[in-house]
């Protein structure tokens, strides 16, 4: 498990990617589906990018595997962090990746996004 995070349940790819919502709302309670008894956000870009980019690390190759339910430290809501397994059977979170970087004028939409794996993300961010 993801240090920092307290996790609830874990989720098929399936089940959740199914649930995506618009990100053109505006609230998070207007974007919010019920997954056990548990609100969460499915307006975020980051579950549109695993939708619509795939669930496989651009630069390795990683296969995001399930979804686990987690919040962070005290935060009252939950949300979705998709995990795949290295080598070593260890978890490795996926995360949503810049193309181009905001700081060389990349833009926060959908075509500047990818799936990269969070220690390809790493180091993609101190090669810049």
């Amino acid at each position: 498990m993801n240090k920092g995070y307290e996790r609830k349940e874990l989720y098929p790819i399936e089940n959740v990617l199914s649930k995506i919502l618009s990100t053109s709302m505006k609230k998070k309670a207007e974007g919010s589906v019920d997954f056990d008894g548990d609100g969460i956000n499915m307006a975020s870009q980051r579950y549109k990018v695993f939708k619509e980019k795939g669930t496989v690390c651009s630069s390795c190759g990683l296969k995001g595997l399930y979804f686990a339910k987690e919040r962070s430290g005290n935060a009252r809501r939950y949300h979705f962090n998709l995990y795949g397994l290295n080598d070593e059977g260890e978890e490795v979170m996926m995360t949503k990746d810049h193309i181009v970087p905001k700081s060389l004028g990349g833009t926060n939409e959908l075509s500047n996004y990818q799936t990269m794996c969070e220690p390809c993300n790493m180091a993609k961010g101190k090669q810049i």
